[in-house]
């Protein structure tokens, strides 16, 4: 269809003239708006519907892109909640109380240091999460729970460790757990009946030794120290002096061997000074110089009457 091309205007004071000229320039604007249509492609009208709708979205993008790199949304952001937690604690939604289950050991400062919230504060602004993992770090505590309780009260709930013993490194005396966890360095006096580690890796190795132990009484109850040589294996030192050499591995067999020995001939209260277990299915006693020297010693003839 051939396209329709614009004439000059006529001008005329007929009135016929005028409306035919008028009606010639419709004719017209509609032939062009016809061919510009067939000159774009099928994807352009719904593309530019689509653009239409979509400018205001962009626009409030673009505007919110602005606010977030100036700083201004997160002014006015700061500012709304700060509005909004005054306004929560105006109707009572404050912190007043702090309640705390499980706690023996634990110096309460600590507790209020990590939990990091004062009375008054806004307890929507209080983050349970947050405050459970910062008590978690304090030594005494193993698990923690906190609860934000409306419309006044936080609640904690804490699970302490327990002292396995006393571990000495580089002349100084801690107080650990059963994970090797150090709990205090401090007032060391309040546990004096726990056994004592001496080496460097001994909080590590400490707790498959102690549990050995606890399976033989008998001997556990004698340990007073538990000396790690080179890393390797432990030597026992005993209340009553008596040293222990036990072997790298194969530690509980061990122990149970010195246990029925015990049992049988109540060796470790002899003139012992120590036993090595160090071969397995074998018990070397090394005795005393004076019982040495006693079994050197002839037997004393008997007089004749």
């Amino acid at each position: 269809m051939p396209r329709v091309t614009p004439t000059a205007p006529v001008t005329t004071d007929n009135p016929r003239a005028r409306f035919a000229e008028t009606q010639k320039r419709a004719t017209l604007r509609a032939a062009q708006e016809a061919n510009r249509r067939r000159a774009l492609p099928r994807w352009a009208e719904p593309a530019m519907k689509i653009g239409r709708r979509l400018a205001p979205v962009l626009v409030l993008v673009l505007a919110g892109a602005w606010a977030w790199g100036t700083g201004y949304a997160q002014m006015l952001t700061h500012t709304v909640t700060e509005k909004v937690l005054a306004a929560s604690v105006e109707a009572g939604l404050s912190v007043q109380d702090i309640t705390v289950v499980g706690r023996e050991k634990t110096a309460p400062a600590d507790l209020l240091a990590a939990l990091a919230v004062h009375r008054g504060a806004p307890i929507l602004a209080f983050d349970p999460h947050q405050a459970r993992e910062a008590v978690e770090q304090i030594p005494w505590v193993r698990q923690a729970r906190v609860e934000r309780r409306l419309p006044d009260t936080i609640a904690l709930t804490i699970v302490e460790r327990e002292p396995m013993a006393l571990w000495q490194h580089d002349r100084q005396m801690r107080l650990i757990d059963a994970d090797g966890i150090v709990l205090t360095a401090s007032d060391l006096s309040k546990w004096p009946n726990l056994p004592l580690l001496v080496g460097q890796d001994a909080p590590k190795r400490g707790p498959a030794l102690l549990n050995s132990l606890a399976k033989e009484p008998s001997i556990g109850q004698l340990v007073e120290a538990a000396v790690l040589v080179g890393g390797r294996r432990w030597d026992l030192r005993l209340k009553n002096g008596v040293d222990i050499k036990l072997p790298e591995h194969d530690v509980a067999e061990a122990l149970h061997q010195l246990a029925m020995v015990q049992q049988t001939n109540d060796v470790l209260n002899k003139d012992v000074v120590a036993i090595d277990l160090r071969i397995r299915d074998r018990l070397s006693i090394q005795t005393s110089a004076a019982a040495a020297d006693l079994r050197r010693k002839p037997p004393e003839k008997k007089q004749k009457t």
